[in-house]
C-alpha cells in the first residue's frame, strides 16, 4: 500500500510540471460575474478584482489589468484602486466570434510584482478549427500503418525485481517499431492476479526523461504499459536525458516539419500503434479492453492512437497538445508547441501543410470510442481555444470535465474520477 501511494503521488506531481503555481505572499484575483466563466457573443463581462495577503483582502491598493484575445496582445490596459472593503470593478468587452478572452491582473508591493490571470470563454463549444483535413489524410496513415505492420516486433522483456512488489510485477520492455532497428521502450506494470486483464497504454507528456514502475494504475487492476517516444531506453541515468534534451532532441516537436515523411512525430505516432500491438500479443491482456491515457503530449497521443487503432476501446485525455497549431497563422491562439507565430519564417507553407497530417484536430475527426476529457480555462500551454477546437469535431460519445481555474495541471480529485470511469468502462473490479 505504501508503494502504491508513493507512485500515485509521483503521478500527481508529474501532472504539475508545466505550470502548477506556488503559493505567493500576495495573490491577485480577477473574478468573472458568470460562475461558469462562459458568455454569449458580444456580451460584456463584469469582473471583480481583489488581492489577498495573509488571508485578508487588501483595501486601497492599485491593481493594473489588461484584456484581449487569448495568447495574443491585449486590446486594453487600465488600472483601478480597491475600495475600503478590498474590491474593485471592471468591464470587459465581449467577443464577436467564439473563443477566449484573457484578463490579466497585477499589483506591485515592496518592489515585487504579483500577477494572475483568468480566461473566460465565449461560446467555446462553437469554436471551429483553423486547420483543414488533407484529402489523402486517411490514405497516408493507412499506408504507413500497413508498412509498419510488416516489421516484426522482436520483443525484449526484462524483469525489474527492485521495482516489483507483492502486488505488481515490473518489466522493462523493448519492441521494434515501424522500421527495422527503430524501437519503442517502456515500463510494463502487471498486477499479480489470475486471468486476462484490461490494459492501459500510458502516454507521456513532452519531455526527454526516464520512466520507472510500478504505475499506480496497476494497483487498480490494469496492466499498464508506459512508453517513451524517443526511441531510447527509459531506464538510464538522468544525465543522459538532460544531455539529449539540451542537445539533439532539443525542440524535437519541430524536427523535420518541412515534410510529412520526415516530421519527428511520424515515428512517435506509429510507435504508439506498435505499443498496442505489443499489448495485444500478451496472453494476460484482454484485447477487447484496452485504453489510452495521457495529458499534454500524452493527451495528443491518446487521441491519435484512438483514431489510428480500432483496438482501443476507451480514452482518458487531459489538455491535449498539438491541437489546431495553425491558429496563430490565422490570428488567434494555437496549441502547443505554438507554431507559426512568425508568418515570415522559412518554408512556412510546407510546414503548415505537414502540420495538417499531424494535428490532433484531424485525428479527433476519426475518433469512434468514448472518451473522458479534462482541461482548465487558465491553461497557457495547451490553451482552451486549441483544445476546444479538437473536442468540438469529435462525434463519438464524449465527456468533458472542465476545471476552470486550472492551468496545465489537474486536481487529484479528477485523477480519482478518471480511474473510476476507466474501471467502470473496462469492467475492472
Amino acid at each position: 500500500m505504501k508503494k502504491s501511494l508513493t507512485f500515485l503521488l509521483s503521478t500527481l506531481v508529474s501532472l504539475t510540471l508545466w505550470g502548477q503555481p506556488s503559493k505567493e505572499y500576495i495573490t491577485v484575483y480577477a473574478q468573472p460575474d458568470h460562475s461558469d466563466w462562459v458568455y454569449e457573443l458580444s456580451e460584456e463581462a463584469h469582473f471583480t478584482l481583489y488581492a489577498i495577503k495573509e488571508n485578508s483582502l487588501m483595501p486601497n491598493i492599485e491593481i493594473e489589468y489588461s484584456y484581449g484575445p487569448e495568447k495574443l496582445d491585449p486590446i486594453y490596459t487600465g488600472k483601478v484602486t480597491t475600495d475600503k472593503n478590498g474590491f474593485a470593478k471592471i468591464k470587459v468587452k465581449g467577443r464577436k466570434e467564439p473563443g477566449f478572452t484573457t484578463v490579466k491582473v497585477w499589483t506591485n508591493h515592496n518592489g515585487k510584482k504579483y500577477q494572475n490571470m483568468t480566461n473566460i470563454g465565449y461560446e467555446p463549444y462553437e469554436i471551429e478549427p483553423t486547420t483543414t483535413l488533407p484529402e489523402d489524410f486517411k490514405e497516408f496513415w493507412d499506408n504507413e500503418l500497413a508498412k509498419a505492420a510488416k516489421v516484426p516486433m522482436l520483443t525484449r522483456v526484462e524483469y525489474v525485481a527492485e521495482q516489483s512488489d507483492d502486488k505488481v510485477d515490473v518489466y522493462n520492455v523493448r519492441v521494434q517499431s515501424y522500421k527495422h532497428g527503430n524501437y519503442i521502450y517502456g515500463v510494463l506494470s502487471v498486477p499479480k492476479s489470475e486471468g486476462k486483464k484490461a490494459a492501459i497504454l500510458r502516454l507521456p507528456g513532452a519531455a526527454v526523461r526516464s520512466f520507472s514502475g510500478p504505475n499506480s494504475l496497476a494497483y487498480e487492476g490494469f496492466i499498464v504499459f508506459e512508453i517513451g517516444v524517443h526511441g531510447i531506453p527509459v531506464d538510464h541515468d538522468p544525465e543522459m536525458y538532460r544531455a539529449l534534451s539540451s542537445g539533439p532532441l532539443g525542440g524535437y516537436a519541430t524536427i523535420g516539419l518541412e515534410d510529412k515523411n520526415t516530421f519527428y512525430y511520424k515515428r512517435v505516432y506509429l510507435g504508439c500503434v506498435r505499443a498496442i500491438d505489443y499489448l495485444c500479443s500478451r496472453e494476460d491482456v484482454d484485447s477487447e479492453r484496452i485504453a489510452v491515457y495521457g495529458g499534454s503530449q500524452g493527451g495528443m497521443l491518446s487521441i491519435v492512437t484512438a483514431a489510428l487503432d480500432k483496438r482501443v476501446s476507451a480514452m482518458v485525455c487531459y489538455f491535449p497538445a498539438f491541437c489546431d497549431v495553425t491558429g496563430y497563422y490565422y490570428g488567434r491562439s494555437g496549441g502547443w508547441p505554438h507554431l507559426f507565430r512568425n508568418k515570415n519564417e522559412s518554408n512556412i507553407e510546407a510546414k503548415i501543410e505537414t502540420s495538417k497530417y499531424y494535428d490532433t484536430v484531424n485525428f479527433a475527426r476519426f475518433v469512434e470510442i468514448e472518451g473522458f476529457y479534462t482541461w482548465g480555462f487558465n491553461d497557457i500551454v495547451c490553451c482552451p481555444t486549441s483544445t476546444f477546437s479538437a473536442y468540438n469535431v469529435i462525434t463519438a460519445p464524449k465527456k468533458l470535465e472542465l476545471i476552470r481555474d486550472a492551468g496545465h495541471w489537474v486536481y487529484p480529485e479528477y485523477v480519482k474520477e478518471w480511474t473510476k470511469w476507466l474501471k467502470e468502462k473496462l469492467s475492472v473490479n
